[in-house]
């Protein structure tokens, strides 16, 4: 549906020492840069390791194929390498990405002690589409009853939530740090001292329904027990968002005008899909 989509695949502190596998990858760096390698064997397609996981030696377990940690056959000729990517001066890995003059750049590059934690993940039948809207959507967050958000809209004051936007990215700031949305597929979460990834991976890119995602999680290590807690119920807020696209009637279709200001950056994740879809 999107070619060529622009991916934020993890933060460099994951690949460090050991392999870091992501949906699509495992990623290896070396002074030399980033490879990133097949996380399906080639021989019959099973997964060569789980998302999340830091791994060194890859190894097969359906037929025991083996592979270096940079990637060389060890008892096969199966090819496992499959591109490259970048790790770009906020820290983050990056495929398809031109990393703007941005703040939130400055922001995760002074982010110099962060190290993985874990990862969260979960699927949904609903459609990516949808859910790549709501991630968009302030309008939303409401206060009352029987709505979707009722927590964060109690400690979210959207007067005071600066919108900004930029070429295939919005990001929306308030007083604990901020949310990014690179399209189409990745969010990411900043509070001082931690950091959240999360990465949509739709069933079938030409289908925008059903899709699984993972949420990485990294921390300074001075980072109390308390705030990480508080900063992992961001993966409620989105489980909240899943079951409200699930509820939604009918394919995805863009918004064209905001019914205020808060609809803005609907508007702008639209006119993108608009552009790019193939």
């Amino acid at each position: 549906m999107f070619k060529n989509s622009p991916k934020i695949l993890a933060h460099h502190s994951a690949v460090s020492v050991e392999n870091f596998a992501t949906p699509e990858y495992i990623i290896h760096k070396s002074d030399s840069g980033v490879k990133l390698l097949n996380r399906f064997c080639p021989h019959r397609m099973y997964p060569l390791a789980q998302p999340g996981n830091i791994i060194n030696q890859i190894t097969c377990k359906f037929h025991g194929f083996a592979w270096s940690k940079d990637g060389k056959p060890i008892n096969n000729d199966k090819n496992i390498y499959c591109g490259t990517a970048n790790i770009v001066s906020s820290g983050l890995i990056t495929k398809n990405f031109i990393e703007p003059n941005h703040r939130w750049v400055t922001d995760l590059a002074n982010e110099t002690n962060l190290k993985y934690s874990h990862s969260m993940e979960g699927s949904s039948k609903g459609s990516w589409l949808w859910m790549m809207e709501i991630q968009a959507d302030l309008l939303h967050i409401r206060q009352g009853n029987d709505v979707i958000h009722p927590t964060l809209a109690s400690v979210t004051n959207l007067e005071q939530v600066i919108m900004e936007q930029g070429d295939g990215w919005i990001l929306q700031t308030c007083s604990t740090g901020w949310w990014l949305f690179v399209y189409p597929y990745t969010f990411v979460e900043w509070s001082p001292g931690c950091l959240s990834i999360n990465y949509t991976t739709p069933h079938n890119t030409d289908n925008e329904f059903g899709f699984d995602w993972i949420t990485q999680f990294y921390y300074n290590p001075d980072v109390s027990e308390e705030k990480r807690k508080e900063f992992e119920t961001l993966e409620d807020v989105f489980k909240e968002d899943v079951n409200a696209i699930e509820l939604q009637k009918g394919k995805w279709f863009p918004i064209k005008h905001p019914y205020n200001q808060l609809e803005n950056h609907c508007v702008h994740f639209g006119k993108w899909v608009l552009k790019n879809r193939t």
